[in-house]
């Protein structure tokens, strides 16, 4: 009688065991594909940076803007992205199941949404002008008693 208490409570452990390696490695899984598209994202950003510097080394009166160029080209992916993600693959579950789910398209979203602002934020960083340095010499005070300033 206690043998067989002992076999169901067992297996209950195992079950759940089973299903938290389960669902760690799901877990496991989104977060590399996330990953791996932030990284291609940035893969794709450095590529249109070097790009825009190229054009404007070549012709210096171009004014190619990489990060802009960037946050367009994301808008247009995440657009064509949603449009074969509920559309083109909702159709046929059992050939493109895993990338049709919203969960894959969450992922995937967030990506794009971190690279788009990984850019937005190194086009503000460059675009800071520094501080304006004013045209006069710096001056030194000598003492407070004769109030004389010595030009450097």
């Amino acid at each position: 009688m206690i043998a067989p208490l002992r076999s169901r409570s067992l297996q209950r452990i195992d079950g759940i065991r089973r299903a938290t390696l389960a669902t760690q490695r799901f877990h496991l899984n989104v977060m590399i594909n996330f990953l791996l598209d932030l990284i291609s994202n940035l893969i794709i950003l450095a590529v249109m940076l070097a790009a825009c510097c190229v054009i404007n080394w070549m012709k210096p009166d171009a004014k190619a803007n990489g990060y802009l160029a960037f946050v367009v080209f994301v808008a247009l992916a995440l657009l064509f992205d949603a449009a074969l993600t509920f559309l083109v693959f909702a159709d046929s579950q059992a050939r493109y199941g895993r990338f049709s789910t919203t969960g894959a398209f969450v992922a995937r979203l967030a990506a794009y949404a971190a690279a788009s602002a990984i850019a937005i934020c190194l086009a503000r960083v460059r675009s800071r002008k520094p501080a304006e340095a004013s045209n006069k010499p710096p001056v030194i005070g000598t003492s407070p008693y004769t109030d004389s300033r010595l030009p450097m």
